[in-house]
């Protein structure tokens, strides 16, 4: 081997490690980078000499997919955690004044006036709380509509960054398969890709398939595609069909929006959402309204077997008054108010069992906080509006025990992947120099 050779042999070889120590420090400079995936020289022979064959992306597939499934339950989590925070607190009944308070006080203040039927003070009282209460059912119906509002107006925003992942994807992809197996800025736009996907993870589910071209195809659960090579199929909303409200928004593809596919989407942001709107709040509706409707009619029913203060039947105490008015009315917690005719003259109030002014019919009012109305007969107008309290205070518990395990996990998984990252990058400096010394 002649000196020049040596020399020329020397030189690659430094050239070699050189590259490889930039690209060791590159690897030292992005190890907190979210998204950064560490990169590896591939040293090969030239003759007697050493060259940079290529640069290798290190990236564990599999840890990436776990990440993204846990991003997807997170996504789900925190969106459930943000609806239902707002129900949790209209349902608080921690401080007083909710309806269950408002139920002890609409029925002691019947027990008040059985005492003194002609009494005005008592009667003014039981109008006064009943007001409170059914104002109070009002507001929670209104309360849970906003929820179900809040919930629907996040279903758009979220199809469009739903399209907006799957547009990029598809251009990184169709970036890929331009670019040559040595472009300097592959393992980048690999690096853009995987964190498109996990930002797409937290909005929808999906499964991903890559190609030998090392394309990637994104599929809804029900096997249509999102994103197919740099082709996409977007998403879009429509109204006007939704079978709760018609202005709630139903997700479709954009080139078939007959067919609705909101119970494709199973988890995620997107799913989250929609299932609040139109699982959860509106069970909690159902139950407000079932209870609202069952004791307008036991009382009503009761009022009418007695006899007001002029001796006349008693009519109805409480009604649904929607607007504009309906008949039948709609039987509706939100539109539940105590009847004008009771307001206007508190004397119209049927206290008596008889024309005789007596107080019994009071009394079997009171009574009824203690039958067995709600439930098929199982339960108390008391214990079925625990129930209910007890039912929002469980989900939300178990909906916040989720967001804090999956947040776990994903901190976890991602210090574990950086800590790998920065324990290779230290590995390969010390092979490095080791090498250079050798």
């Amino acid at each position: 081997m002649s000196g020049i050779d040596a020399l020329n042999i020397a030189k690659d070889s430094l050239l070699a490690h050189q590259t490889a120590i930039n690209l060791t420090g590159t690897n030292i400079a992005n190890t907190n980078t979210p998204g950064y995936s560490r990169q590896r020289a591939a040293f090969s022979t030239l003759g007697q000499s050493v060259e940079i064959a290529g640069i290798q992306r290190i990236y564990d597939q599999f840890l990436g997919v776990q990440i993204n499934e846990q991003a997807n339950d997170l996504g789900d989590s925190e969106a459930r955690k943000d609806a239902l925070g707002r129900i949790e607190m209209t349902f608080n009944e921690t401080d007083g004044g909710g309806i269950n308070e408002l139920m002890n006080k609409f029925w002691g203040a019947w027990e008040n006036l059985s005492a003194n039927p002609s009494g005005q003070a008592e009667r003014q009282t039981l109008v006064s709380v009943s007001q409170s209460l059914s104002s109070m059912f009002r507001s929670y119906s209104d309360e849970l509509l906003s929820a179900q509002n809040d919930a629907n107006v996040r279903i758009p925003v979220l199809v469009d960054q739903v399209n907006d992942y799957a547009s990029d994807i598809a251009d990184i992809n169709a970036r890929i398969l331009q670019a040559g197996t040595d472009d300097p800025g592959l393992n980048s736009l690999r690096d853009k890709r995987a964190n498109l996907l996990s930002g797409l993870a937290e909005i929808v589910d999906f499964h991903s398939v890559k190609d030998s071209k090392d394309s990637i195809s994104i599929f809804l659960s029900n096997g249509m595609p999102l994103v197919e090579g740099g082709e996409t199929w977007e998403l879009d909303v429509v109204t006007e069909n939704h079978t709760s409200d018609p202005s709630f928004y139903d997700v479709v593809f954009k080139d078939d929006t007959d067919k609705v596919i909101n119970t494709s989407i199973t988890k995620g942001k997107l799913a989250a959402f929609l299932d609040v709107r139109d699982t959860t709040a509106k069970d909690y509706m159902e139950s407000l309204d079932e209870l609202a409707a069952v004791l307008v009619e036991k009382i009503n029913d009761q009022h009418k077997l007695g006899y007001d203060t002029n001796q006349n039947p008693g009519e109805d105490f409480f009604v649904f008054d929607s607007d504009p008015p309906v008949d039948p009315p709609v039987l509706e917690a939100r539109y539940m108010k105590v009847s004008a005719a009771i307001i206007d003259d508190v004397d119209k109030i049927a206290a008596s069992e008889t024309v005789n002014g007596d107080g019994e019919n009071a009394v079997s009012m009171n009574a009824i906080k203690d039958a067995l109305t709600m439930n098929d007969g199982k339960s108390t107008f008391s214990s079925y509006y625990s129930s209910l309290v007890a039912q929002v205070g469980q989900d939300v518990a178990y909906v916040n025990r989720n967001f804090d395990h999956h947040t776990n996990l994903i901190r976890y998984q991602t210090g574990y992947n950086a800590s790998a990252r920065l324990f290779g990058t230290a590995q390969e400096l010390a092979d490095t120099l080791m090498s250079l010394v050798r």
